[in-house]
């Protein structure tokens, strides 16, 4: 109440005006925090194991309905007592929006700290034209991996890891599909096969994957159609499995360098070349083999300049053998499984001297490995598995006994086969090996969990990184190149067939 023309007792303009910011900024932090909170949420829904919401949403929603009665409540009274006071109303409504743009900063920094990490998409590439082809692998080349050159049916389309942009294309001979890949590049060269259909895949190329350009080209008969690990790349030389042994030619000029015979010698023995491998001037192929009602298989190490026989040593099966993919080259890691159910089924982990192998079961007595994971179509000619070696440690997604879905990652040393370390990671669909001893995992849920590969410590958040807008398909890759993390899908239609996150 005024009296004689002056403001009533206890009434004083400087904490008057401060109570019109401050209740200003909390106006301001409820418009902000409804905005940011409601925003964050993917596509309008999230909650739940498979689609959790960012972390800090509910925190900040609460925060904004909250702030948001208290606000304007605040609002109304001290604007009203400061208006009573002094005349004129422009003076509360200035000091009200001053409080209103002091809150922006603040409540910014405040929702980052709920929120956590977060990787948003960079860019994501057109989806697969036409809508049938799929996948087969994926290589990285160049600097620091620059380039990402994803393999279809079709074609090789090679993408920039920092932008997304189509560096080059190179289609496939007309009429026929990739049946087969090298693992990797050497040198920057890749191998390719294709075949027609119902036809054998007897068609090789040498590709220089920084240019896409076709370096050379052969017709290489009784290659394993649909079978991973036809092809391998190392040093100098390309290597062809074939139903008889390996083949070997000039990297760079598709020249003969020399053959090797592996059918076997024993009386009434066939043997077959399964899965063929190359790295540091070794190539180790996995030969199966049958004697009358017997069967078994064995491991065949060649000197890869010379072909020259170093070493064999059986492998511990005695039915045939369903699968034999290769993990790693260095160190050399099989997955094996032959078709009895009381055989093998198991990790073999090779010495360089290639001792005996250290032998890890698929499954233990509190969960089992899940290095295939999801049985959609892609990554034929290059098996997406769901497992990783950093240094001298095996890093796989597991799942516990009568488990559906991968809920844990598991380290298990290279040396003597033990588990070392076990962490949380549900839902896990892509493992890779991201240097300096750590290993990356990309789940289903939306999180991206960086491992130290030793010892299992989680590096960053104890929660994961949220990953927003996360279209990922039922086969996928994950890359870490040139600081950008990329996820490659193996069907490009519905969801992007590659993109990357920062």
């Amino acid at each position: 109440m005024v009296q004689d023309g002056r403001p009533g007792t206890g009434w004083h303009p400087v904490r008057a005006g401060l109570s019109v910011v401050a209740a200003g900024a909390a106006a301001g932090l409820a418009v902000e925090f409804h905005v940011l909170g409601w925003t964050s949420i993917p596509g309008n829904s999230c909650g739940g194991r498979y689609r959790p919401c960012p972390d800090g949403t509910a925190p900040t929603l609460l925060l904004a309905f909250a702030l948001t009665f208290t606000g304007y409540i605040a609002l109304l009274v001290t604007i009203g007592r400061f208006v009573d006071r002094r005349s004129g109303k422009a003076l509360p409504a200035v000091l009200a929006v001053l409080g209103v743009l002091c809150a922006l900063w603040p409540g910014w920094q405040a929702y980052l700290w709920l929120r956590g990490p977060v990787l948003d998409l960079a860019w994501r590439a057109g989806p697969d034209r036409p809508s049938s082809v799929r996948a087969e692998g994926v290589w990285t080349v160049g600097e620091h991996g620059s380039t990402v050159v994803r393999v279809r049916t079709d074609a090789l389309v090679a993408y920039d890891a920092h932008d997304g942009d189509r560096r080059w294309t190179l289609r496939a001979p007309v009429r026929e599909s990739v049946c087969g890949m090298s693992g990797g590049v050497a040198g920057g060269v890749g191998l390719i096969a294709f075949a027609r259909h119902g036809r054998a895949c007897d068609t090789v190329w040498g590709v220089d994957t920084r240019t896409g350009r076709k370096l050379w080209e052969r017709r290489i008969t009784g290659i394993n159609t649909g079978e991973d690990g036809v092809l391998a790349a190392d040093g100098r030389v390309a290597l062809a499995l074939t139903g008889t042994g390996v083949r070997a030619y000039g990297l760079t000029d598709g020249r003969p360098r020399w053959t090797a015979d592996l059918r076997g010698g024993a009386t009434g023995e066939t043997c077959a070349p399964r899965v063929v491998s190359a790295a540091r001037g070794t190539t180790r192929v996995v030969v199966t083999c049958r004697t009358g009602e017997r069967d078994g298989a064995r491991l065949v190490t060649l000197d890869t300049a010379t072909g020259k026989r170093r070493a064999a040593r059986a492998l511990p099966v005695e039915s045939p053998v369903d699968t034999a993919v290769v993990i790693a080259a260095d160190p050399f890691t099989l997955l094996l499984k032959e078709r009895d159910e009381r055989g093998v089924a198991a990790v073999l982990s090779y010495p360089d001297d290639d001792g005996d192998p250290v032998r890890i079961p698929l499954s233990a007595d509190d969960e089992d490995l899940d290095l295939q994971g999801a049985t959609g179509e892609g990554f034929t000619a290059q098996p997406a598995l769901r497992a990783a070696i950093s240094g001298r440690t095996l890093v796989v997604a597991t799942v516990k006994p009568g488990g559906y879905s991968a809920d844990h990652v598991s380290g298990y040393a290279l040396r003597d086969g033990r588990r070392v370390w076990r962490a949380g990671a549900d839902d896990a669909a892509a493992l890779a090996s991201i240097g300096q001893g750590r290993v990356a995992v990309l789940g289903t849920n939306g999180r991206l969990w960086t491992f130290d590969a030793a010892d299992g410590h989680r590096i960053g958040e104890d929660d994961g990184v949220m990953v927003r807008d996360n279209p990922l398909s039922e086969r996928l890759r994950l890359l870490r190149t040139a600081g950008t993390w990329i996820v490659v899908n193996g069907e490009g239609t519905e969801q992007p067939p590659l993109y990357g996150l920062r």
